[in-house]
């Protein structure tokens, strides 16, 4: 364990080698899985930036290299470093996107459309064949369901031939029917805007 929610940060976790995980217990015991962060990278930002405390528990994942690097050095870098500032920005900004797209799923979006979303943004960054985070108990706890939801929306993608279920992985068969599943308001027509 790194950090844990609500405490106060006043060390930028800098992640080296391996992986974190950000997570989010509840006091009756349930988990949210935030994220799966893997190496090279910069966690938890904000906390470090508002002074808040951090955001999220940090766990490390095994065999991981971590450097924490002391707030007013990280935000030292961000007063004299133009373009480290554009960085953290635009993360930060593609973070709230991305929140507020969860969001959106999380208060319309059925489970097999929760589960497909999660599976297209995870492709986009790991390639066909998607590693679940703690199996499909940990999928569960990253899109805010039961395992037993997780497990009947595979099963729907499975017999649509759209993903192939494994041990711990879901291998993507059909990725653009699997992006039209994952965001079915889309509009299959290009706008035409006069």
């Amino acid at each position: 364990m790194l950090a844990v929610r609500g405490e106060p940060a006043t060390h930028l976790i800098v992640v080296e080698t391996g992986g974190v995980t950000a997570v989010h217990d509840t006091a009756t015991g349930r988990r949210r899985r935030l994220g799966e962060f893997a190496a090279p990278c910069a966690v938890d930002k904000a906390a470090v930036l508002d002074g808040g405390g951090h955001t999220a528990t940090w766990l490390a994942g095994a065999r991981s290299r971590i450097r924490p690097v002391p707030a007013a050095e990280f935000l030292a870098v961000l007063d004299d470093v133009p373009a480290a500032r554009h960085h953290v920005l635009t993360h930060l900004a593609g973070q709230l996107r991305d929140q507020q797209d969860d969001l959106v799923l999380a208060s319309f979006a059925d489970a097999v459309t929760r589960t497909a979303a999660w599976l297209v943004r995870a492709a986009g960054t790991n390639g066909s064949r998607v590693v679940l985070p703690g199996a499909q108990e940990g999928l569960a706890e990253a899109i805010g369901m039961t395992r037993v939801s997780v497990n009947r929306a595979l099963r729907t993608l499975a017999a649509g031939g759209l993903v192939r279920v494994e041990p711990g992985a879901v291998v993507i068969l059909a990725p653009e029917l699997l992006a039209l599943r994952a965001n079915p308001d889309a509009p299959t027509e290009p706008v035409v805007r006069q």
